[in-house]
This record gives structure tokens, C-alpha cells and sequence, in this order.
């Protein structure tokens, strides 16, 4: 307890909601610690009042305010008095954490209405009043987290609903929210038509955020439209969109991780889950353009002649029924509105991979090539393999010595800590350059082997392909499209690199004309022969 007198001192009022600022509390504390301080002859040097403030330290300013003058304060502060212990703190080690900083500046901690000071006594009734303090805020955290999961089980979001929903302000009426949160004319279609566009793959985050730009989002709701934004809407936002509630304190079984809400949403759960698998990459985001459609898998393959543009496909629908044609869709080419009938552009693209696809007397050489180079390689790769090895096994043996050292007193707790730290990095580090030249060891025989046997029959490979794969495969083959042109056919085109070197090793051997049908064979045409 304070007594003596004609020292300085400072007092700290909080109380803990923004109701209760209303009322006399914040006023009634003041006038008591006042009031003591004039009965023991105290001289106030400053009032710190903390309105609508939790119990947690991190959250006060003025707290921390207070704590800061009485370091860096002119004049020697003496006591930090407050009107209660649990306004100082509601967490025990936070209190005695906060009272050691304070007694290292010389400033006691007094309490208006409770007895603590240094005798035994006191200290122990400190401690205790302390525990209470932590104990009500628990109790108080825990009764409020049971009534918000309590409107959580029941269907109703207890927070503010995200944008695109109108909050019915129930606390502020005083009453307990009772009624799922409604759409907002305004701005609900504009989140929801973001968000199936996403999900249809055909728009980036960018995407999203021009729309929301477009659709000026930002004036009707007040939020500021940033990337930021965009990612809190796909992501923390995205499963109250789809109707469901994220529960922050799920069983341990987790069933009720997410909850039914009685809202609108704005998307299926199905949707909201192919939004997920975007955003984790693991499903692709189509480009503009780039729609696939499975009728016309030459789509942006194959290029118009006239005007080297890909083209296009469409089902017009005569009076004999609907038709299947590519067509270019430039408007200033000259070939614009003519059609080239699907079934009959197929089948002489079909007819073109035959010629093209490598000969078996090519694909051995290319075998045999590729293994031999490989194999060359294998040795640099088990060499450094085993390189890495020896260098961890010295570093596991360095790290057996520094717990050795440890162990003898040699090295102190934090010596051994940044010791054992350093050679940890380093075993990491190794392991995963000898993991990576591992990786680089693998069977490429076998891996061969499957890729020509793939390869060596490119029509059959393409009509078994399933058909959103084919214009993966096309673009392997013919990298930069191939134009075609009516009754002539597909032109020379650039190829993928295997079947550019293929080509190649056919021109080069069908040119080759053997020397035994020159002249009669000599002994030196004999040792060329023997060693081509």
C-alpha cells in the first residue's frame, strides 16, 4: 500500500468495451485514485485513460503510453496507481512481467482499492487477486466464445458479413442477432458475377480486379479496390460466398469445421471448390481465347494460308442440320467466310503425321545416341553423388563432436545452439544437392523406351488421345501451328525438335548413295563401308 508522501505519480484508468465509455466508469475510477492521492499527499502527474480497450497489454496505446513516461519522464515518477488490479492486467505473468518493468524504472505499482505491497502478505493476496483477473477474463472469453458458436450451430454468421451482404447492426439496437445476414442490392451481383467468372477458369485475379474496377466497387461499398482485396474475396470471403460458415473452434474431430449458414449464397460449393483448386494451382486458368472445344481440336493448330492467322471452328445450322467447319475469323483475310469441312481437314491432318513420324532405323539412332551421351554424364553424376556422401558423413561426424563438447562443458548452451544450428544447415544444404544429382541417375533407358513407343505411330497416338490432350500434343509436334490450304494441303512447317531432326536424318540418308553401285569396290571403298 502507498504511504509516503510528497512523491509523484501517475494514474491509469480502462475500461473495456465502448459501451461502458458512456457511461460513469472511466469518471468514477479517475475521482478515486484522485481522491487517494490526495489523502496521501501524492502529486499526479498525468492521467492515461484508456476507452473501449481489452485486457490484452498489446492492444492498450495508453498503457503502453504510461509505461513509456515513466521511463523517459523529467520527473521521477514514483507510482503507477490504478483503481483495480485486474485494469493493470487480466493475464497473471503479463501483470508480474509489466510490474518487473516498472520496478526497473523505480515506479511501484499501487492498487486503489486492493491491499498489495512487499510484505509476504500482500504479495501473496497480489498474486491471487492477479490469478482472479486472468480467471474473469477467461471466463468472460469464455462465455462469449460459446455464444458465438452457439449462432454459429444455429446458421447465423456473429462477425460483420463480408462485402456483398448488408449487416442488420443488431448490437447496436442492443438485441442479439436473430436473422441471417441479406444481400446488398448493390454490390451482391457484382461479387457473385466475379466470382463464377473465376470459377468458369477464364479469368485471372487481375481479371477480377479490372471487373470490380469496371463495375466501380469501390464507391458503391467504401473499400478500397486493390489485388489485396481480390485475394481476401477468392479466399478467407470465398466459403461464406458458397453458404457455409468457418468454424474457429471445430471439435477435434473437425465435423464441424464448416457449418450450414441460413444466408444467400452467392455460389454452389462445388464452385467454390474449383476456385480453390485455381488458386492452389492445381487447376489451370484458361486464357482469353483459349476456350477448348472439343469438336474442333485444330483449333489454333492449323492456320489459314492467306493470312497465317489460326483458325477457328463453328456449327452453322442449315436446313439439313447442323455442320462442323474450321474457318479463318480474320475479317480483312480474303478467305474469310470460306469453310473447310471438319471430318475432311481431320483426316488430311492425320495423313500428315504419317509423314512425319520417325522411321525405326531414326529412332534407334536416336536410342543409341542419347544413352551414350547419357551414360558419359551418369559418371560426372555418380561422382559428385558420392562426393556429397563423404561430405555428409564428415559433417554428421563434426555434429556428433559439437554434443560431445556439449556434453564435457566445452561449449555453453547458447555456443552449442549456434554450433549445432550452423552444421544442421550445412547437412541440409549437401543432402539436397545429393537428392537433386540422385534425381539426374534415373533409369533413362526404360523412359526412352516409353517415349518412342509413343512416337513411332503419331496418328494413332492423336485419334487415342482423349481431346482436350490433343492441343497439348499439337503444339509438341508443330510448335508454331501449320497452315493449310484447300486442295493443295498442309504446308512445311517448323517442327518439334525430334521431328525436326528426324526429317533431317532422312533428307541426309536418302541423299547418301552407296559406294558399292560406283564402281567395283576397292580397298579403300571396302574400309569406308566397314566403318560407316
Amino acid at each position: 500500500m502507498c504511504t509516503k508522501f510528497g512523491v509523484q505519480t501517475i494514474i491509469y484508468t480502462r475500461v473495456s468495451s465502448d459501451e461502458q465509455t458512456k457511461g460513469t466508469s472511466l469518471d468514477t475510477q479517475e475521482e478515486a485514485c484522485i481522491l487517494y492521492c490526495k489523502n496521501k499527499g501524492i502529486n499526479v502527474v498525468k492521467v492515461f485513460r484508456e476507452e473501449g480497450a481489452s485486457a490484452k497489454t498489446a492492444d492498450r496505446k495508453e498503457f503502453l503510453n504510461a509505461i513509456d513516461f515513466c521511463q523517459k519522464s523529467k520527473v521521477k515518477i514514483n507510482y503507477f496507481i490504478v483503481h483495480k488490479l485486474d485494469r493493470f492486467s487480466r493475464n497473471t505473468a503479463s501483470h508480474f512481467e509489466v510490474k518487473a518493468i516498472l520496478s526497473r524504472f523505480g515506479v511501484t505499482l499501487c492498487s486503489v482499492t486492493e491491499p498489495i505491497g512487499n510484505d509476504p502478505s500482500e504479495k501473496l493476496l497480489e498474486t491471487i487477486m492477479a490469478g482472479f483477473a486472468e480467471f474473469d477474463n477467461s471466463l468472460r472469453r469464455k462465455r462469449c466464445m460459446d455464444g458465438m458458436l452457439a449462432k454459429l450451430h444455429q446458421g447465423y454468421w456473429p462477425w460483420k458479413a463480408p462485402i456483398g451482404y448488408s449487416c442488420a447492426k443488431f448490437r447496436k439496437q442492443g438485441l442479439k442477432k436473430h436473422e441471417a445476414d441479406k444481400p446488398n442490392p448493390e454490390t451482391f451481383p457484382i461479387i457473385q458475377k466475379a466470382l463464377k467468372l473465376y470459377a468458369d477458369g477464364t479469368h485471372s485475379q487481375m481479371d477480377i480486379l479490372n471487373l470490380f474496377k469496371r463495375e466501380k466497387l469501390d464507391k458503391i461499398s467504401g473499400n478500397k479496390i486493390t489485388y489485396q482485396f481480390v485475394s481476401k474475396v477468392l479466399g478467407k470471403q470465398l466459403p461464406f460466398y458458397a453458404g457455409l460458415l468457418v468454424n474457429p473452434w471445430p471439435n477435434e474431430s473437425g465435423s464441424d469445421a464448416l457449418i450450414k449458414g441460413l444466408h444467400i449464397p452467392m455460389i454452389s460449393v462445388e464452385e467454390m471448390e474449383t476456385i480453390q483448386l485455381i488458386r492452389t494451382g492445381k487447376k489451370r486458368i484458361i486464357q482469353k481465347g483459349e476456350r477448348f472445344n472439343p469438336k474442333f481440336p485444330l483449333r489454333r493448330t492449323v492456320l489459314c494460308a492467306c493470312c497465317n492467322k489460326p483458325m477457328t471452328g463453328s456449327t452453322p445450322i442449315g436446313n439439313g442440320g447442323a455442320y462442323d467447319y474450321y474457318h479463318c475469323h480474320n475479317k480483312q483475310c480474303e478467305l474469310k467466310g470460306k469453310t473447310f469441312s471438319t471430318k475432311a481437314l481431320e483426316d488430311e491432318f492425320v495423313k500428315h503425321l504419317e509423314t512425319i513420324t520417325p522411321k525405326q532405323n531414326f529412332l534407334e539412332l536416336l536410342k543409341a545416341t542419347t544413352i551414350n551421351t547419357w551414360k558419359n554424364k551418369g559418371v560426372k553424376f555418380q561422382k559428385e553423388s558420392e562426393e556429397y556422401k563423404a561430405e555428409i558423413k564428415v559433417l554428421e561426424s563434426q555434429r556428433k563432436r559439437i554434443f560431445e563438447m556439449r556434453e564435457d562443458g566445452s561449449y555453453s548452451v547458447e555456443e552449442f545452439k549456434e554450433r549445432k544450428a550452423e552444421i544442421d544447415a550445412k547437412i541440409a544444404t549437401v543432402r539436397i544437392s545429393q537428392t537433386e544429382t540422385d534425381i539426374d541417375l534415373f533409369d533413362l533407358e526404360s523412359a526412352l523406351n516409353y517415349a518412342i513407343e509413343q512416337i513411332k505411330d503419331l496418328p494413332r497416338m492423336w485419334n487415342d488421345l482423349k481431346p482436350h490432350l490433343k492441343s497439348r500434343f499439337q503444339k509438341l509436334v508443330f510448335p508454331y501451328g501449320i497452315a493449310y490450304e484447300k486442295n493443295i494441303g498442309f504446308r512445311t512447317t517448323k517442327l518439334g525438335c525430334i521431328y525436326e531432326l528426324n526429317q533431317q536424318f532422312s533428307t541426309d540418308y536418302s541423299t547418301a548413295v552407296d559406294a558399292r553401285g560406283l564402281e567395283p569396290p576397292t580397298s579403300s571403298v571396302q574400309v569406308r563401308r566397314s566403318t560407316r
